[in-house]
């Protein structure tokens, strides 16, 4: 049976429905919910703290209790790709800190620097890490490292998640414990990843909150029609042939969503494993981005998958000389209206995103 990881709300009433979703017979369940406070000195993470649900630490400690009554674990994100060094030169402030968290009950962290995942294991030898999607691990060699170092679950980079073959070779290498993303937004092979990633990792230092990956990352999809087909996306229709390869844990991104309902929807759809509508409502938890987004009907991807599966070496990364994803771009969506959506995008992002 696989699990599912789902981003907290911090509400006990959301905690109390995913109880009951878990009670039902399905073809899986939800294993934890994870999230972070939004105080204090140690709140980089790999989302800006401003953008999340305002936790305090007193919060934090009641929706804990909740995780308890209801029988879900909380994991407990750190997973900034950068901390200024703080977790070196305030290292007596961060084990405080992170003792206050396993006083409170935490028994799982979600982290991306080594120096932090080696401060953590130092200090308790009951603590669960898992490895950040933001260490892009992408290969078994980078799988057996982390194992090596003694890390409990890894989140595989998404970039991968159509590439079968190095997904069950991270299996075989690393066992139980590896995790991917089915909702993802990012472009395949962005340029800006790892820029945007430490962009956020620095949210907290910025008064004024800047748009310019954000649009970025709007930007590259509007440019092309089959953008939107490679995103690093997995419908809840495919969930079976990643658990075939050995991958049993399943997670869903969006510690942005402040709406329970939303979560709840979600999980029933990926535990159904199917799901008649608009694709990217799933990937933005039905709150969309932007007002660009088109109509993806996720029915009509239906196969899309199968030659992924099928041959290792299917895709080529020669988008403009294969067409298989424009294909399913022009099947899927209204490609003309796309199209005008897409010219609206790139005026709109290429004028607010001007550096002057």
């Amino acid at each position: 049976m696989v699990s599912y990881s789902v981003p907290s709300d911090f509400c006990s009433n959301t905690l109390k429905k995913l109880n009951e979703i878990n009670g039902l017979k399905s073809k899986g369940f939800i294993s934890e919910v994870y999230g972070q406070v939004t105080e204090g000195t140690f709140i980089a993470s790999g989302r800006m703290p401003s953008l999340l649900p305002q936790v305090t630490m007193k919060q934090l400690e009641v929706y804990l209790e909740s995780c308890k009554k209801y029988n879900i674990k909380f994991n407990y994100t750190l997973n900034a790709s950068c901390m200024s060094n703080k977790e070196l030169i305030h290292i007596k402030e961060l084990k405080q800190f992170i003792s206050e968290l396993y006083q409170m009950g935490i028994r799982s962290f979600t982290v991306t620097l080594p120096t932090l995942m080696d401060t953590i294991k130092s200090m308790y030898d009951d603590v669960e890490i898992k490895a950040s999607a933001i260490c892009e691990i992408n290969s078994p060699e980078k799988a057996s490292y982390y194992k090596e170092m003694g890390i409990s679950r890894i989140v595989v980079e998404p970039d991968i998640t159509r590439k079968f073959d190095i997904l069950e070779k991270i299996c075989k290498v690393f066992g139980d414990g590896v995790e991917i993303i089915v909702n993802n937004m990012c472009l395949k092979g962005c340029p800006y990843k790892m820029f945007h990633y430490n962009f956020e990792s620095h949210g907290e230092q910025m008064k004024e909150h800047s748009n310019y990956y954000y649009h970025k990352c709007s930007l590259q999809k509007a440019n092309k029609a089959y953008n939107y087909i490679k995103l690093n996306w997995i419908r809840p229709e495919d969930i079976y042939r990643y658990s075939s390869i050995g991958i049993k844990s399943f997670k869903i991104q969006g510690r942005n969503n402040k709406n329970g309902d939303n979560i709840n929807k979600i999980i029933q759809y990926y535990l159904e494993e199917s799901f008649d509508g608009n694709l990217l409502d799933l990937l933005t938890l039905f709150t969309p981005y932007n007002s660009f987004q088109p109509y993806i009907d996720n029915k009509k991807l239906d196969g899309f998958l199968e030659p992924f599966y099928q041959n290792k070496d299917f895709c080529t990364g020669l988008c403009d000389t294969c067409l298989y994803c424009m294909d399913y771009a022009k099947k899927s969506m209204d490609v003309s209206e796309l199209k005008t959506l897409n010219q609206y995008a790139t005026q709109f992002y290429e004028k607010v995103n001007r550096l002057d």
